[in-house]
């Protein structure tokens, strides 16, 4: 019964997904994977996938060799792609058409030629300044003038927070409008590292707090001996194992932990102010296999508060809204167009997600589906406050998938913005958004009460009046009746 009733929901899917390719035009191969997302009840629901492979982009058809492990990506606003292919020793720059640009392997540095040696991060600014984790060299570089000079080199921090042979291995970096740089550096468990513009450090940003099994730790506490608790792990925090910013410097990060907090956004003051408003917290898939639980290696933010988070476990893009509900879940792991290996970065080209793989040593380019399409234009128009062209195409994702319980969501907040609270009511149950059912239902009451508050008042009075008078008419009879039982003799 339960492998007939999987076979049904993968027809049902593939049918979905099939319809939605056939209408945006992007039926040339079979997609080699399903998507899906969970309800309210934390069951996954099947759904027509909302992006399908377009291209793949290996080095040998940039006509550079065959990329090396390569471990991080990065989309500049010019549409520029830089990959970081680590063990060619080399940044691989692309246009937007993935053509090959140039590649920076040298550099001078204070008149002398320099290199960089196994790089797994790089980031350009909107001025085209390409900052590089060049981990090989326990450095971070900047680089100016078409990436032939670095004007500043970052070594290992002199701080009361390092000891004197502590050894820099910057792995990921970003940097803010204010060109505050953060760095995530191996080993490093107090934090994102800030140095100013100048590469002076500042301070740790953003600490994770330390997580860990109770059951271990109360071993450790009080039972375990001394030689016993050396060999024991320590209680650390988890290491950031990735970061982004998003349009107002707020720090997107995801890190190892697969059962906490892996997704944060942190604000200037590294506080989590991330919304986690949906049925359950981003935190990859809700239910594991045999392989354990998501762990999310990157993240990319897009437009209106949304965020795409890759999983390394499964090969999976998980995409939620600025209120953290999970909008859509595709991707999966193999060796197919369209699946991954070991999936290390993701960013986005417009509409369009890109996915580095160090281990296939490929891009991957996606394109967005009929479905996905809706469900983008809908969340953009929530966002910016048009509630009644989203729930209008609200109601067109419905029309591809019935059981897609955010779009119910987006209509009930349209009709409780147009003041129907009755239908708000009724889409919010839908939805199973307790929260929007109970506003919806609140207002609806007090609409009622307000409609019928000169009958109820009346009605209270008059029922108020009657009991008064039944009172005295009692009271008025007793007395006609005599002495009371209180003053007869016997």
């Amino acid at each position: 019964m339960i492998t007939t009733n999987w076979i049904r929901a993968i027809a049902a899917s593939t049918a979905l997904t099939i319809a939605c390719l056939v209408f945006s035009g992007y039926a040339k191969a079979a997609v080699p994977y399903i998507g899906y997302t969970y309800d309210g009840w934390g069951d996954r629901v099947w759904s027509p996938v909302p992006y399908v492979p377009d291209r793949v982009v290996e080095g040998e058809d940039l006509g550079i060799g065959r990329f090396n492990n390569p471990d991080d990506m990065f989309v500049s606003e010019d549409k520029h792609v830089y990959v970081a292919d680590t063990d060619n020793n080399r940044i691989v720059e692309m246009n937007e058409r993935y053509e090959f640009v140039r590649s920076i392997d040298k550099f001078t540095h204070q008149g002398k030629e320099d290199s960089l040696l196994k790089p797994r991060g790089v980031y350009v600014t909107p001025e085209g300044d390409i900052y590089v984790a060049d981990t090989g060299n326990h450095r971070v570089v900047r680089l100016k003038q078409g990436g032939e000079e670095a004007d500043l080199v970052i070594l290992a921090p002199k701080s009361e927070y390092f000891a004197d042979d502590y050894v820099f291995d910057p792995k990921k970096i970003a940097v803010d409008s204010a060109g505050r740089i953060l760095v995530i550096a191996d080993r490093v468990f107090d934090g994102i590292m800030e140095f100013d513009g100048q590469g002076v450090f500042r301070n740790f940003f953003g600490a994770n707090r330390v997580t860990y099994n109770p059951a271990d730790y109360f071993w450790k506490r009080y039972f375990a001996t001394k030689a016993q608790k050396e060999r024991m792990v320590q209680f650390v925090p988890t290491e950031y194992t990735n970061l982004a910013l998003d349009d107002i410097d707020f720090v997107f990060t995801t890190n190892a932990e697969r059962n906490g907090t892996p997704i944060k956004r942190l604000n200037p003051s590294g506080t989590d102010v991330l919304l986690r408003q949906g049925f359950s917290n981003p935190i990859g898939d809700l239910k594991a296999d045999s392989r354990g639980p998501s762990t999310l290696v990157d993240i990319s933010v897009g437009p209106d508060g949304t965020y795409s988070a890759l999983d390394i476990v499964r090969g999976r893009i998980f995409t939620y809204d600025s209120e953290g509900r999970l909008l859509y879940v595709f991707g999966h792991d193999g060796n197919r167009v369209g699946t991954f290996k070991t999936p290390s970065a993701i960013e986005r080209m417009g509409d369009a997600i890109v996915v580095l793989d160090k281990e296939l040593a490929r891009l991957t380019t996606f394109k967005v589906s009929e479905f996905g399409r809706l469900v983008n234009e809908a969340v953009h128009n929530h966002y910016i406050g048009n509630e009644k062209r989203a729930a209008e195409l609200w109601r067109e994702v419905l029309s591809l998938n019935e059981n897609y319980e955010i779009a119910y969501s987006g209509i009930s907040k349209a009709d409780f913005r147009a003041g129907e609270y009755k239908r708000a009511a009724k889409e919010a149950k839908f939805a199973l958004d307790r929260n929007a059912y109970s506003k919806a239902y609140k207002h609806l009451r007090t609409g009622v009460l307000k409609q019928h508050f000169n009958a109820i008042l009346t009605t209270i009075l008059a029922l108020a009046a009657a009991w008064i008078a039944w009172k005295q008419i009692r009271k008025f009879r007793r007395r006609r009746g005599g002495i009371s039982h209180v003053d007869r003799t016997p």
